[in-house]
Formats: structure tokens, C-alpha cells, sequence
């Protein structure tokens, strides 16, 4: 017997006023962590290639690393860039959007699945996911990954919905091609997600969908092949550059970091991965071992959307014919978040049930001290994740806010990364110059009149990825013995001491 509207409207009410709550926490969660959008080390490289959008002055022939080809990323951030100007609000839309976005996804693909209940513990649980939070407050393709993965699921649930042969199954197929797509055009290797649905549709011998998929994939990519081909003559112009020998071997030796990597991270074995995910991945294995106990056939699309791309960021390679693997970071687990917060709140769900029944007069509190002990837990992980942020970008802000007062500037600094920054923080003045240190002689240094020149104690020590490096460069004495018409005008301790820096005001040489 169907369920009169009043009662089909009360229920919806209900639902709906509990996914708004889920909403506004995740809102005021990120909104206690806004750190500006552009905070991060590859935050300012997306920035500068959004504002190379912005003002038409993007030129694809000029990029080689893969900053300059993630078009989900730049396209959003440069919309913002040229609606709302270049400043840490219009920076953080699109991420707050879409992480937002993805709360009501995940409550929806999990009421789907399971239930209402389970839907407002994912929801929930993903409300306070460090990495969640923390991708929603820098730039980065972790900022739409997981919106896109949640939605390619739900496109495919949708299609299931909608029974063989109907027109809506195979608009719904497209969309989760048209999904996945643009996850590929966010970072390459969430093509990984194209497989697991493949697979999926492939245990359930339902061929076609594989095909609708496909051409959904290849819309999106067709479009920018075509402009690849416009503008360099080779359609495949992005795969070649990123996978080239060249990129392959710095990724090598930047990020050949293991194949317990992620294991250690995912468990807090590793104080960092502890901070980036807190208990998320142990309530994953429970969830996971409680499914296969009870052969939990319903969970079977998010399982293959968890474990497929995991396999592949484990064991998948950057350059077969080198043995190259692909380079690791934890931020990639994002591809799997939607499949992660469904499968833990399957776990949570149970508990509480367990907890229900085992203490029923005293279920509530009890279940009131869990919610606080992850959420603590949780929220201190992205307090952490926020502090190191803050303090990478302290020494550049430091010296940004002294410039900002000199336009037409020329400084000199060490690292590459100090004119993505400092750009960003001027807000792109081009009356400032950037130059580097790394091309001066002893007898140029000596020369110098009227320049500004900065020097970071992180990058005279370390590399980017903080191992020791030689100091034998010829500019490494001026930090501490400069001549004496460089007169010191912005020192900056830094926490931890590595992020301290120094301006020196070059003056003109008097003879």
C-alpha cells in the first residue's frame, strides 16, 4: 500500500531539514578553517595558470608540468578570478561549492543503498573529514574529485533505476561518463574510477552500459583534443608532455615513496595520515569486513569504487617501459571518499545498533561521547593540516606585505616557487620583476643596486620535499654576510624555523 502525501511530505520534511543541518555543519566546519583558497604550494601554480585564463594570456605551448592542463581546476578558478576579482573569497567558491555539494551527493547514493540512517552518518562523517575539509580551503583537483566520483556513482545507481532499454538509462550512463571525464581533467589518474564502474557493469554483463559510458567519457575529452590539436597540431598534446621522460623521472625522484605509503597513512600509523584522515580508514576495513560477513550484495558499486582506484594508486605506473610507478600522495585517496564515508557509516551504523540494544537506557549518551570523540579527533587532524598551511605561507605573505607598498620592484629569489607566490599575493602587478638568484655570479651579486632580494631558510637548506641539499651555491653566504649596501628590512621567524625569511633592500652602490 503506497503512503498517503501527507505522510510522503512529512517524511520529505523530515529528510530534508536533517540533509540542510548536514549542509550548514559542513559550512560552518570548513568556514572555522578558511585559509583563502590559495594556500598551498600547488595552489599558487593553479592560481597563476586561472589568471593566465582570466586575462587571456594562457598560452598551452608553454606548459610542461601538469598544473597547466587541469582544466576542472583552472576553468572554476579562473571564473571566479574574473567575476570577483583575484582575492581569497573568489579563490574558495567553487571548492566550498563543490565539497558542499558533495554532503548531499553522499546522503542521497547512500540512502539509495542502504538507508536514511546510514545516509546521515556519511553525510555526517564526511561533514568532518579532514581531507575533505582541508580540499575545500586550497585549490586543488582534490577540491572537485570527490563531487565528481560521488555523482558518476549516482549517475550509475540512476541508470540502474531507470530499467533496460528506457531513454533516462542512457542519459544517466553519459552523465556518469560525462563525470568521470571531467575527474580526468581534474588529475589524470582518476581514470582509475572509469575502470572499477567498468568492471562493475562487466560482473553484471550489462555491455551497453559500458559503451554509454565510454562516450560520455570521451565528449568532454574529444572537445579538448580538438582544442590541443588548434593550438599545438598533436591531440594528445597533454598526455605526451606529462608522461614524457623527462616529467616521469622528476616524479620518480620527488615522490618514490613506497607501496606502504598508503597503508601507514590510512591507519595512523604515520602522525600525518592520522591528521588527514583520522579514523575514516579503520571504520573503512570494519565496514568492509562486516559486508563480506553478511555478503552485503547492495554495497557491491561502492566497494568496486574503493578498492579498484586504491589498487591502481598502489601498483599503477607513471611510465611502463621504465617502471616508473605513479607518483603517491595521500590527497589522491579523495577519488575514493564518497565510497569511503558510505562504507564507514555502514560500520557506524551497526555499532550504534550493537550500542542500542546492549545499553538502551544509556545508548544516547553513549553515542553522544563516540560523536564527540571523532569529531574531536577529526577537527583537531584539520587544525593541524590548517597550521602547517598557515605557517608555509607565512614568510610569504611577510614579505608581501612590504612589497605591496613599492610597485615596480625588481626581486631577486632562489626558488621557483617564490614568483608563484609572491605573484599571487600582489595580485599580479606586473610592474613587479622576478628574478632568479640561481643565474647570478659572485660578481653580479656584488653589482647589484636598487633590487629587493629574499632568502628562505627552507629552500637554502632543503629541496621541496624537505631533504638536505649542499649549500655551495654562490648566493648561500649573502643570507648571513651581505654587503654592506644590503641593508636587512623584513626578518621573519618562522614556526617551524625552516619557514623563516629575509628581505634585504639592495640599495644603489656608491663609489
Amino acid at each position: 500500500m503506497s503512503k498517503p502525501p501527507q505522510q510522503l511530505s512529512a517524511i520529505f520534511n523530515r529528510e530534508g531539514q536533517i540533509l540542510l543541518v548536514m549542509v550548514l555543519v559542513a559550512f560552518a566546519v570548513r568556514s572555522l578553517f578558511f585559509s583563502g583558497g590559495i594556500r598551498g604550494s600547488d595552489a599558487f601554480a593553479y592560481a597563476q595558470h586561472a589568471y593566465d585564463i582570466a586575462t587571456g594570456n594562457y598560452d598551452v605551448n608553454s606548459i610542461y608540468m601538469f598544473y597547466g592542463f587541469r582544466y576542472f581546476v583552472l576553468l572554476p578558478t579562473a571564473l571566479s578570478f574574473t567575476l570577483f576579482g583575484v582575492n581569497d573569497l573568489s579563490a574558495s567558491i567553487s571548492l566550498y561549492l563543490a565539497s558542499l555539494v558533495n554532503v548531499v551527493v553522499v546522503f542521497f547514493l547512500s540512502k539509495r543503498i542502504f538507508n536514511v540512517r546510514i545516509a546521515v552518518i556519511a553525510s555526517g562523517l564526511l561533514a568532518i573529514y579532514p581531507l575533505d575539509i582541508s580540499t575545500a580551503n586550497v585549490v586543488s583537483p582534490d577540491s572537485f574529485i570527490p563531487v565528481l566520483s560521488s555523482l558518476a556513482i549516482l549517475c550509475c545507481l540512476r541508470a540502474e533505476d531507470a530499467g533496460s532499454g528506457h531513454p533516462r538509462r542512457i542519459l544517466w550512463l553519459l552523465l556518469a561518463g560525462v563525470m568521470i571525464s571531467f575527474a580526468y581533467m581534474s588529475r589524470v589518474t582518476s581514470i582509475f574510477l572509469f575502470f572499477a564502474l567498468a568492471i562493475y557493469q562487466l560482473y553484471h554483463k550489462n555491455y551497453t552500459a559500458i559503451l554509454w559510458m565510454t562516450m560520455g567519457l570521451l565528449i568532454p575529452l574529444a572537445a579538448e583534443a580538438l582544442y590541443f590539436f588548434a593550438q599545438t597540431g598533436d591531440p594528445f598534446f597533454e598526455i605526451h608532455r606529462i608522461t614524457s621522460l623527462t616529467i616521469a623521472n622528476t616524479v620518480k625522484d620527488d615522490y618514490d615513496l613506497g607501496l606502504l605509503l598508503y597503508p601507514k597513512n590510512m591507519f595512523g600509523i604515520e602522525l600525518s595520515g592520522l591528521a588527514m584522515f583520522g579514523f575514516t580508514w579503520w571504520f573503512v576495513a570494519c565496514g568492509l569486513g562486516i559486508m563480506w560477513q553478511k555478503k552485503e550484495s547492495a554495497a557491491l558499486l561502492v566497494i568496486v569504487c574503493l578498492v579498484i582506484p586504491f589498487l591502481g594508486f598502489e601498483f599503477g605506473f607513471q611510465s611502463l617501459t621504465e617502471g616508473i610507478l605513479i607518483s603517491k600522495n595521500l590527497n589522491y585517496l579523495s577519488l575514493m571518499t564518497g565510497s569511503a564515508m558510505i562504507i564507514g557509516a555502514y560500520f557506524l551504523n551497526h555499532v550504534f545498533i550493537f550500542i542500542h540494544k546492549r545499553s538502551h537506557a544509556r545508548s544516547i549518551p553513549i553515542l553522544l561521547i563516540c560523536i564527540l570523540a571523532i569529531a574531536s579527533m577529526h577537527l583537531y587532524g584539520v587544525y593541524r593540516l590548517d597550521l602547517n598551511a598557515r605557517n608555509d605561507s607565512a614568510p610569504y605573505i611577510a614579505v608581501a606585505d612590504h612589497l605591496i607598498s613599492n610597485p615596480g620592484s625588481t626581486v631577486y629569489t632562489h626558488h621557483f616557487r617564490w614568483p608563484l607566490f609572491l605573484n599571487y599575493f600582489l595580485r599580479y602587478d606586473s610592474s613587479y620583476m622576478f628574478k632568479d638568484l640561481n643565474e647570478m655570479t659572485k660578481e653580479k651579486l656584488d653589482n647589484l643596486s636598487n633590487v629587493y632580494v629574499v632568502f628562505h631558510k627552507r629552500y637554502l637548506e632543503a629541496d621541496v620535499r624537505g631533504r638536505p641539499v649542499s649549500q655551495d651555491t654562490v648566493y648561500a653566504n649573502y643570507e648571513k654576510t651581505p654587503p654592506k649596501n644590503w641593508e636587512k628590512i623584513v626578518s621573519f621567524s618562522g614556526r617551524p624555523p625552516y619557514n623563516s625569511a629575509v628581505l634585504y633592500k639592495v640599495s644603489e652602490i656608491r663609489k
